[in-house]
């Protein structure tokens, strides 16, 4: 596994820290998530610019950083922030597996964890959560119908904030572009076909270009 996957990888998952290395307040676990939501949305965006302008670990190419001026978002509506629980999966006899397709036109392969069920709407939607072999962090890719128009053209990325009695959250605010979107030098995993939503998810972040 390359170095530029790793980083990559990590920084993906949510553990992107600010130059000055602390982590946005709102990824603190002894915290309500939605105690005081937006603002805290707001600061890890401004955290985050900071860190695709100044960081030497910034996914951008140098002549973007030069004249980066910020990501761009839909504004930010509290009725994406949806909290539920995870349906597991059995591992016995054996995990379910899963081979996620990525940017490079290869395959990765993940267990498939548990998937989480929301309503919009009015209509019931499901989205699959899975994690990399070995155990590690959840990872929940998405394409929607503002993908390849107003968003990353093969979907975004999910943060998964557990709550209180075992449920978690689920913030499209909060939904980010893989790194391949800046910088076609990364291998990113792509959302496969059972988390296409059929609706469109204007929020989160939009296309860098």
């Amino acid at each position: 596994m390359s170095k530029k996957w790793v980083l990559g990888w990590i920084v993906c998952l949510g553990l992107l820290v600010a130059a000055g290395g602390k982590e946005p307040a709102f990824l603190n676990p002894k915290e309500d998530p939605m105690e005081r939501r937006e603002e805290k949305l707001r600061a890890f965006r401004e955290r985050k610019d900071q860190f695709f302008k100044e960081d030497l670990h910034s996914p951008l190419r140098e002549s973007d950083r030069k004249r980066f001026k910020g990501l761009i978002y839909y504004p930010v509506d509290l009725r994406y922030a949806i909290s539920g629980g995870i349906e597991r999966y059995p591992t016995e006899p054996k995990p379910v597996y899963i081979n996620l397709p990525t940017s490079k036109g290869n395959e990765k392969k993940y267990v498939k964890y548990g998937r989480f069920k929301f309503r919009w709407n009015g209509k019931e939607y499901f989205l699959h959560i899975y994690r990399p072999l070995g155990g590690g962090e959840f990872f929940l890719p998405f394409k929607d119908k503002t993908s390849e128009k107003e968003t990353h053209r093969d979907g975004r990325y999910l943060y998964i904030e557990p709550m209180p009695g075992g449920k978690v959250l689920i913030d499209f605010n909060r939904a980010y572009s893989p790194f391949c979107e800046y910088n076609e030098k990364y291998t990113c995993p792509l959302a496969p076909r059972e988390n296409w939503l059929d609706l469109a998810i204007r929020a989160g972040e939009k296309r860098f270009r």
